[in-house]
Order: structure tokens, then sequence, then C-alpha cells
């Protein structure tokens, strides 16, 4: 057995069975057998990592910001378990580090680390319940809890609004290309909105290439009405 007092230490949580830490450190990339069957224990415990989650977060949202109505909870939900803080929490933590996965995955796919932090949440959970999973994301997610006074605005959601209210079309989103590897993609996305060209986005997932296409639509739009003002 490894010696994971470090990664311990990083995650503020002493594990009673350290085999279950062990197991989720190493990704799915990396193929296991155990007898004639796949080890799939990593896809198990982000499985149940992630769903420990988003109740903990969840929960969180429910009990510190009871004005807000469930849309706006929606939105500050949507950017805590979003994949992109996950992998940022990951690298604070140094997770990397410790992350088994197979030769040539790169870490620039944060889907990776994303779902090795969901795999440690759900580890913890089997090793120590439900209290000690709401401790460690309680204390790794508290910075984000209230970095912002008003709930985050998904840039699709405003697209949408500000499009309807101008008496348009839903805006309309196409997969231009997908290129990089299974573990790596990157996917390009146009968006063609009512009186708009089409304005392309980036990202390494279709959501986050959508996202990005929308918030550089509604930056075009909001520089051609300053340029006219």
């Amino acid at each position: 057995m490894k010696n994971f007092q470090q990664i311990q230490l990083n995650i503020g949580y002493t594990f009673k069975d350290i085999s279950l830490l062990a197991r989720a450190l190493q990704h799915s990339s990396i193929t296991k057998k155990v007898g004639n069957k796949v080890d799939r224990s990593f896809d198990r415990l982000e499985f149940l990592g992630d769903r420990v989650l988003n109740l903990v977060i969840a929960e969180f949202l429910y009990k510190h910001f009871d004005a807000e109505s469930e849309g706006d909870l929606a939105h500050r939900y949507s950017a805590l378990v979003c994949y992109e803080t996950c992998a940022d929490i990951a690298y604070k933590l140094q997770i990397d580090k410790y992350l088994e996965v197979a030769a040539g995955t790169s870490f620039e796919d944060l889907r990776i680390l994303c779902d090795a932090l969901e795999a440690i949440i759900g580890a913890i959970y089997l090793d120590g319940g439900y209290a000690p999973c709401q401790a460690f994301i309680e204390m790794e997610w508290r910075d984000l809890f209230f970095s912002s006074v008003a709930p985050p605005s998904d840039p699709k959601s405003v697209l949408q609004e500000l499009i309807q209210s101008q008496g348009g079309a839903l805006p309309e989103y196409t997969v231009v290309s997908k290129v990089g590897t299974e573990h790596s993609p990157t996917f390009t996305v146009s968006v063609y909105a009512p009186g708009w060209a089409p304005v392309i986005g980036a990202g390494q997932s279709k959501k986050a290439a959508e996202k990005e296409a929308a918030s550089n639509l509604l930056k075009l739009i909001q520089s051609i009405k300053h340029s006219h003002a």
C-alpha cells in the first residue's frame, strides 16, 4: 500500500480503510483485473461522490440563501458543481500528484480531476459517512459560496432572455468540430441568433463551448450597442 499521508493531510481527512482512498486515486483509464472482471471501483466511487457533492451543495444553498428563488439557487448550484470548479479544487489539493492515470493522459482534460475529486468524496462517504463529507465540501468550497452577492448568470440563459425580449427565436447551437483525443477533446460550437451573424466558442466539452459562444455573442451585442450609444 502506498503512503497516502500527505494527500490525507491535504484533504483534511484520515481514512480508517486506506484501500478506499487507493481505489479513488486509480483513474478508470487504468484497467485493473480482479479475477475475471475489470475493477470499476473508481467509476463507482465517482458516481457515489457526485451524488453526495450535489446534496451537500444543494443543502448549503437552501439553508444560507433563504431569500432566493429556486432559479437563483440553481444558478449558484450549477457554478459550484461544474467540472471546472471541481478541477480547480482538485488542483489546490494537489490530487493530480497522487492520481494514477494511463500513460499519455493529460490533466488538461479538467474532467479527469473533477472525477477524481468526486471519487475521493465517495470514498470519504463510505469510510466515515455523510458528516465528514459535508465538513470537507463546506471547507473546500467556503470561499466560493459567497464569492458573489448576486447569483452567477449563465451566458446561455442571459442570451436567450435577451433575444426573446426582442421578439426573436431561441438561439441555435451547432457543433462545428471536435478535435483531440477521447480523453482530452476540444469542441468548437457556433451560435446563431436572429439578426446576428454566427459566433463561435471553444471548450473541453460541448456545454463549455456553447457557454463560450453565447458569452462571445453577448460581448459582440454589447459592444455594438455601446458604439451606437
